[in-house]
């Protein structure tokens, strides 16, 4: 046996050019993912930023997925806790945020300032049903091809209990 060329050991450096609106992320098909999207330094910085919620419907046009918030410095999640478990679940074109966790307690100024629907059809009507507070309409934004449904400054805390319904 030959030993290996040269070539084969020496590193190598692949470059292309890329914008970062090329860089695609693949959602599992019947997820939910809470975003916090604006750019920051630090997580640190990102405390109270609102969230996105991307929901990648299945075939049978349901996801579902968890969000938890904590102080991200102290262990107060597991000895007081202090922390925020959310569930996100969408099906029969609702979409219900609900406590995945009703042991934790954790006040955060993080809203809920956008929800994208992959694969969602186009509706007549969106509404808001918050726990607490009046229905309300919600402005959305809807494109065909691929389908992707916009919902944009639902405004309620990301801690709130809250329905969104598509008519």
């Amino acid at each position: 046996m030959s030993p290996p060329s040269r070539d084969i050991r020496r590193p190598k450096r692949f470059m292309w050019p890329s914008a970062s609106a090329a860089c695609r992320c693949i959602s599992a098909a019947g997820t939910v993912i809470p975003r916090q999207d604006r750019v920051r330094r630090s997580t640190e910085c990102m405390k109270g930023d609102p969230y996105s919620l991307y929901v990648a419907l299945s075939p049978q046009g349901t996801a579902q997925g968890d969000l938890f918030v904590d102080d991200g410095e102290s262990f107060d999640f597991s000895t007081s806790n202090r922390f925020l478990h959310r569930r996100f679940a969408f099906a029969s074109n609702l979409l219900t945020s609900s406590s995945a966790d009703p042991r934790g307690a954790f006040e955060t100024p993080s809203w809920l300032e956008r929800v994208v629907i992959l694969g969602a059809g186009k509706p007549k009507e969106v509404l808001l049903r918050p726990k607490d507070g009046p229905e309300r309409s919600l402005d959305f934004q809807h494109s065909a091809d691929p389908p992707v449904l916009t919902l944009r400054k639902p405004g309620v805390p990301i801690g709130a209990d809250w329905v969104i319904e598509l008519r």
